[in-house]
């Protein structure tokens, strides 16, 4: 099995350490987990495991989209906490047409209902969980970790 996470802008800080948290998740689950990423998102994952002890499998966001293929990956999980994060989630969902979850969030909760939203109206079919926050990473951990039972 294999999983693929999206992450966005890295300007939130809850998004690095919640990155190697799924990444380590999904990895004890049984997936071959990628991370795709921008090259300051890289960056910092790449430099929150120093010691390589997770062996991140991490990949360029903009060129992975286009060497990805259907059937490619079993998972997607993506981060959006930008408009950009939801657009490049939806694309990655319709082209690898896989089990799909959806993690939103942002500081302000107009956002969040606003890349629900987005997602939703995509025709998406990803399961969404949806929350407020921003520094904190302990309300979107919650949130995926009840999610990531689905998939179980």
């Amino acid at each position: 099995m294999k999983a693929l996470v999206l992450l966005g802008c890295p300007e939130t800080p809850s998004q690095t350490p919640m990155a190697v948290y799924v990444f380590n998740k999904l990895t004890k689950m049984g997936y071959e987990t990628t991370i795709a990423a921008n090259p300051a998102a890289k960056k910092l994952v790449k430099v929150s495991d120093p010691e390589d002890y997770y062996n991140l499998n991490l990949v360029d966001l903009e060129r992975h989209l286009g060497d990805i293929q259907p059937g490619d990956y079993d998972l997607l999980v993506g981060f959006v906490h930008k408009d950009a994060a939801a657009s490049f989630f939806v694309t990655f969902e319709q082209i690898l047409q896989c089990k799909s979850l959806a993690l939103v969030f942002s500081r302000d909760a107009d956002e969040v209902v606003e890349f629900v939203n987005m997602i939703e109206e995509s025709g998406s079919n990803a399961l969404i969980t949806a929350v407020r926050a921003f520094h904190n990473p302990s309300p979107i951990k919650v949130k995926f970790d009840k999610a990531i039972k689905e998939f179980e």
